[in-house]
């Protein structure tokens, strides 16, 4: 379960529906943290028309794993083990409060990108965004499953950086993109075993 849980944190965090909206085909890495669970993680993202895979490496509160997330046309599961979960719809089908759009500046740099940085804000707590259009993988090309949390954001750019802070304005949960590689993904990569 504890598993499943940090599944749903880290899911939520980056981008409800199983389908993918994208055309970008390669790897993306990046770095997570979320302090209410103690965790830091890694996450290397494979992305290739319908399919997705996400390999994490979390230090949650103490605890190490190492698991994979695989979400295409057969579902979304958890394989970690040499087991295969699969990750109810009913999980990520939450209802969320509605972000209204804060503040908005040009010309910002982030993670090494001249990045458009974006504040919303669901009335309590803020989220932002630093998006650039240098990675040739925009938002549009996030799978929609990852995009459930996000606020619509209406911009090609790609979140180089994403901060969840609280209503005392402490950073509670953040994401960083490390690097983006245009490459062909083999299809062996989304296999669950």
């Amino acid at each position: 379960m504890r598993k499943l849980k940090t599944i749903f944190v880290l899911l939520t965090a980056a981008v409800s529906a199983n389908t993918f909206a994208q055309n970008f085909e390669g790897v993306i890495t990046m770095t997570t943290t979320n302090s209410a669970m103690k965790e830091d993680a890694s996450v290397t993202w494979y992305l290739k028309g319908d399919k997705s895979r996400m390999d994490i490496v979390s230090k949650a509160d103490g605890h190490n794993s190492e698991y994979a997330v695989i979400a295409d046309e057969k579902g979304m599961h958890m394989v970690a083990e040499g087991h295969v979960t699969e990750i109810p719809q009913s999980l990520l089908n939450v209802d969320l409060a509605t972000q209204s759009l804060v503040s908005e500046k040009t010309g910002v740099s982030m993670n090494g990108y001249t990045c458009t940085q974006v504040v919303y804000t669901d009335g309590k707590n803020q989220t932002i965004y630093w998006l650039t259009d240098g990675l040739g993988i925009g938002f549009d090309d996030i799978p929609l499953i990852m995009k459930r949390n996000m606020p619509q954001i209406k911009t090609a750019g790609f979140p180089v950086r994403m901060e969840k802070r609280d209503a005392e304005g402490k950073v509670v949960m953040s994401q960083d993109v490390v690097s983006v590689s245009a490459a062909t993904v083999n299809d062996s990569k989304f296999k669950r075993n």
